[in-house]
């Protein structure tokens, strides 16, 4: 991944997970710890507290020696009585109602895989949108300075698609690539492909992960309309890997904000010196199809300055 002057600040500790009713760790819904907000985008089976808790619990311990008032300590998992063991999808808002007859045992349970893959598959709402420089961002994504976001999402997966300005240089494309389930991205390299005529460019995925869903418009015979990509426009899903350690290299928010004001302000100086024109702007937002609109544009240097590819 090549190095950026802007990224987002080394100290954030936590994802920042997109719409969630509840940041606060099931564990501490559940009474078990004192509030705690969740550190691992409610994915559960990967996260070390969630880990350590159960050994503690299964040892009849917690580290600061307090005693589990109401929980029946078993060599396995800690028991409840059923109206007790809410679904860590009820404690954390994501269903209205559903109590746990699994253990915990999240891992083998039918109820949480159906949970997984509906939250994969199901369409995304319009988001809030900020304007910058006659491109938009949408809040609460992370951004790869190859113009590729990633919204983290319920469960720890990570949604990934083109962002505004790369969708408007680049204008309606006639196809993507998209990698095939299971496989392996990694953060700044290749993930997808877009095609334009005889004309082809990569983007670079924001993060490392695997791929557990595709976005079917993309992959059909009318890719999705380059004037929604943070939701319609979306590609893929991915099930990342070290994911709060590879957030610290993307843009967000204000960071995220700064950096398109200065793409912006690169791509105008490179119009403006390659063609004598000036990115005109429609109502704010900049023309929806720049390479096509603007006589002169060098499809291979546009790619290479703003995809990194």
């Amino acid at each position: 991944m090549k190095a950026s002057t802007r990224r987002n600040a080394k100290g954030t500790q936590q994802a920042v997970v997109y719409d969630m009713t509840s940041n606060l760790c099931v564990w501490s819904q559940a009474g078990v710890i004192k509030p705690t907000a969740c550190m691992n985008a409610y994915d559960c089976l990967s996260c070390p507290l969630d880990r350590k808790l159960k050994q503690d619990i299964a040892g009849g311990r917690l580290k600061d020696g307090r005693v589990l008032a109401g929980w029946q300590v078993s060599k396995d998992l800690p028991h409840r009585s059923t109206e007790q063991k809410k679904c860590r999808h009820m404690l954390s808002g994501r269903v209205s109602v559903k109590y746990c007859v699994n253990d915990y045992d999240c891992e083998h349970c039918a109820y949480d895989r159906m949970i997984e893959e509906a939250g994969a598959a199901e369409p995304l709402s319009r988001v809030e949108q900020t304007l910058v420089s006659g491109f938009s961002l949408a809040r609460n994504y992370y951004y790869h300075e190859g113009h590729t976001w990633a919204r983290v999402e319920y469960g720890g997966r990570v949604r990934v698609g083109l962002d505004d300005f790369a969708s408007r240089l680049f204008g309606p494309l006639d196809a993507f690539q998209l990698p095939g389930l299971g496989t392996t991205v990694a953060q700044g390299e290749p993930g997808f492909g877009m095609i334009r005529g005889d004309l082809a460019a990569d983007g670079l995925s924001p993060l490392e992960g695997v791929v557990v869903a595709v976005n079917p418009k993309a992959e059909g015979k009318e890719p999705p309309p380059t004037d929604s990509p943070y939701d319609e426009g979306w590609l893929m899903v991915i099930e990342p890997v070290r994911m709060r350690g590879g957030l610290r290299n993307l843009f967000f928010e204000e960071e995220g904000l700064a950096w398109m004001e200065d793409e912006a302000a690169r791509l105008t100086e490179m119009i403006a010196e390659d063609t004598g024109y000036r990115l005109a702007a429609t109502g704010g937002r900049a023309v929806s199809d720049i390479y096509g609109q603007v006589p002169g544009l060098d499809w291979d240097k546009l790619r290479g300055s703003f995809l990194h590819t």
